[in-house]
């Protein structure tokens, strides 16, 4: 019989090796419920295939055989989900024989799928009531995941008891957890990031404090904290990862992924409150609901560091205030112009402004407009009309539209659209403060460029309409900006239009990734005008 040829899944596939429960929502089953309301398709390979959750009984069933897991694990090779997979997840083993196995599968699959990226969520233990650290696997499969997996990890999640006996370390009061992150992560993959979970607010005894996930990426680490559970059902650990690692592969910076999961953990916690129910709900309702993401603060910071994002309004400017320590709730302003933004009392690092810096003295032969507005319409398809050409600077000076034209035309440019005319009075303010010596302040940028990157594809509306403003919404709070900074819209029209305020949220979000050196820049290297300015655009 001959076999119809393999056909790549319309979602893209994760591989996931961990426990299947079929009657409580523990283990894989609330993985692949997870990664599934978020657009994955899911592939489970159990490690142990029970029919409870032990805690609630004799559970029945019992571990998947180490050559039963192998072959399973040939066949997915033998179809090229290997190859197709965006990413793996492993969770918990039964043997250290299992963990090897899947050891050698994760490097078989990077041979022939290098950007798969992998999650070792190392399921070993936890603190007992007591406080004591306790392992609920063997000590050969615990250390057969420290050994072998945790070199191979591109993403971690352990709790804190799990971190302590991964490095071998009990985290007490004379160490810190983020350095015990940092000592975990040194040991997995390079860039690798850690996400330690019931991690307290100050390290101490456990349980003391607020407690929350650390986020621990290169040489910064950032804690989100959450209000005390009542109760905490088993599974939390399993979607808490699974959340993270979606948002993880759809690009989501790790620490808004980890706000985000957070939330989304409290959100089904709620749930099952509601409802009355005994363990997680698993509806894809109640998985796909849209929530906040919890604010983060960097640990140790006491006062905040502010970026501004600021766009032109009729009142002067709107300003989004973003504090990078979290230390401080993001906020909004109206100034009566640029100096006064830029000498605000938050004495902002970083501002990002819709608005052109640096002119060109003569067209460019390419086209319309300086080289990043150029390649900025190149990426918006249906937007790309946002971004007008900015005048030559020799029309800059011209105080009415006819001057304007005629100065722009007489040094050799094309006609300019009345909507950048009204424009050069807020050009000339940046241009008249702007200097060489500023511009590690200073960046310009523009709002649907900023969606664009955000959401991985232009906006489907246009961003007056109802549409347009709510799938914006969806990104700035998906992104981490509360909801409240907008909704309902705190400013009178006179002062700044809605969409106003929203572009100045996406412009903030810009100056936070300029801090955090994940800004996009258009050009690469972008060329100077006549005084130093440089000519580009960041989102």
């Amino acid at each position: 019989m001959k076999l119809n040829p393999v056909i790549p899944p319309a979602s893209p596939r994760v591989i996931v090796l961990s426990s299947h429960v079929a009657a409580s929502a523990v283990g894989g089953g609330v993985t692949s419920a997870v990664l599934r309301a978020d657009g994955f398709d899911p592939v489970l390979v159990p490690t142990v295939t029970l029919g409870r959750h032990p805690g609630r009984g004799a559970p029945g069933g019992g571990p998947v055989a180490t050559a039963i897991l192998e072959g399973m694990l040939a066949g997915l090779r033998a179809e090229g989900v290997d190859a197709q997979a965006a990413g793996l997840l492993t969770g918990y083993f039964a043997s250290a024989e299992q963990v090897a196995a899947a050891a050698r599968f994760i490097d078989e699959a990077r041979a022939v799928n290098p950007s798969l990226r992998v999650m070792v969520d190392p399921i070993l233990g936890d603190h007992r009531t007591d406080g004591a650290g306790q392992l609920y696997v063997g000590e050969d499969v615990a250390a057969a995941i420290r050994d072998q997996l945790i070199a191979r990890a591109d993403y971690l999640t352990p709790n804190t008891f799990e971190l302590g006996w991964l490095i071998d370390e009990t985290l007490h009061a004379s160490g810190t957890i983020e350095t015990a992150a940092e000592t975990l992560r040194r040991q997995a993959r390079t860039d690798a990031c850690v996400a330690v979970t019931s991690a307290p607010s100050r390290l101490g005894e456990p349980g003391e404090g607020e407690l929350g996930v650390l986020v621990c990426e290169g040489s910064d680490a950032r804690l989100f904290t959450r209000p005390p559970r009542a109760a905490v059902s088993n599974g939390v650990g399993d979607a808490f990862a699974a959340f993270w690692y979606a948002d993880l592969i759809k690009g989501l910076p790790a620490e808004r992924a980890a706000g985000r999961a957070e939330a989304r953990v409290a959100q089904l916690l709620k749930c099952r409150d509601e409802r009355g129910l005994a363990e997680l709900p698993l509806r894809f309702e109640d998985l796909s609901r849209p929530v906040a993401p919890l604010p983060g603060r960097r640990p140790g910071a006491n006062a905040p560091a502010w970026v501004l994002g600021l766009d032109g309004a009729k009142a002067g400017w709107v300003g989004v205030f973003l504090d990078l320590n979290g230390v401080e709730a993001p906020h909004a302003r109206l100034f009566a112009d640029f100096r006064s933004a830029l000498d605000a009392p938050e004495r902002a690092h970083i501002i990002a402004v819709d608005m052109p810096i640096g002119f060109c003295d003569a067209p460019e032969a390419e086209g319309s407009g300086r080289a990043c507005e150029r390649l900025a319409r190149a990426r918006l398809g249906a937007r790309r009309s946002s971004i007008f050409a900015s005048p030559l600077r020799d029309a800059l000076p011209a105080t009415d539209y006819r001057d304007a034209l005629a100065r722009n035309r007489a040094a050799g440019g094309p006609g300019l659209s009345r909507q950048s005319f009204h424009l050069f009075a807020k050009m000339r303010e940046i241009d008249t403060i702007m200097t060489p010596a500023l511009e590690g302040c200073v960046h310009e940028s523009h709002p649907e460029l900023v969606f664009t990157v955000l959401n991985g594809a232009p906006m489907a509306h246009n961003k007056k309409a109802a549409e347009g403003r709510a799938e914006r919404l969806r990104v700035l709070t998906e992104a981490g900006l509360p909801l409240s900074l907008f909704e309902p819209h705190p400013l009178t029209r006179s002062q700044a239009a809605p969409d106003d305020l929203v572009d100045a949220g996406a412009l903030a979000l810009t100056a936070q990734r300029l801090a955090q050196g994940q800004a996009l820049s258009l050009p690469d290297d972008p060329p100077r005008d006549r005084r130093g300015l440089r000519m580009a655009i960041f989102a």
